[in-house]
């Protein structure tokens, strides 16, 4: 088991790294990025977008650029800088002056990890991944041992179901029904601090795991 979590995380390197190679490919070719070097699609004035890819370092060749940004490049002083793997993320293009890791990961004042953006997120994948291997293991279980039996078809039917809708339609359907026809929840909650605000979001990410895991256990 040990040796199957290390393979993991060392396959995880070339992973990421190709992960990011065809990304950047593809904002590079997408037109209206910050890459876009058609004069007809900017929507600066020369001077300006000279300014921006100077400081945003859109201004050195492609490999420079993905180089520096997944491994680290030298400065104007010659510093070395780290990049991603440092988890360094750089320049936020949406929110001037502030730095891509600060906004994921940086919590609000009197705040803790988890009450950052990130935090969120990983609390919410976390539950939706519980939810996952604590049903579907035993809905997995009983439709193996009660074959073409009702049981074992409303499993395979939950099953099917959850590999065959997208999770932004089962979301969509959900709200619907528990939100605005049922009234359960809110259907844009005010805070997050009662867990039954997390019970939806959960089950919808959750659903295309659970089907996985109910067919695979099966």
């Amino acid at each position: 088991m040990v040796t199957f979590i290390i393979r993991r995380l060392i396959l995880l390197v070339p992973v990421m790294f190709l992960v990011g190679l065809v990304t950047f490919v593809l904002m590079r070719a997408a037109p209206g990025s910050p890459w876009d070097t058609n004069a007809e699609r900017r929507q600066v004035d020369e001077i300006t977008q000279k300014r921006l890819n100077t400081y945003y370092g859109l201004d050195k060749p492609m490999w420079r650029q993905f180089v520096g940004y997944m491994i680290g490049d030298f400065n104007e002083k010659g510093e070395f800088v780290c990049g991603f793997m440092c988890g360094r993320m750089g320049p936020s293009y949406r929110q001037r002056g502030r730095q891509v890791e600060n906004i994921l990961f940086d919590a609000p004042e009197d705040g803790s990890f988890w009450e950052s953006k990130f935090g969120y997120s990983a609390r919410l994948g976390g539950l939706a991944l519980a939810i996952a291997v604590v049903v579907g293991i035993p809905l997995g279980v009983i439709s193996a041992l009660r074959q073409n039996t009702l049981a074992d078809y409303i499993s395979m039917f939950i099953a099917t179901s959850g590999v065959s809708l997208p999770n932004i339609v089962l979301g969509i359907f959900f709200i619907i029904i528990f939100a605005s026809w049922l009234g359960w929840v809110d259907v844009a909650p005010k805070n997050w601090d009662q867990i039954g605000v997390w019970v939806l979001p959960a089950v919808v990410l959750s659903f295309g795991t659970l089907a996985f895991t109910t067919r695979l256990t099966r």
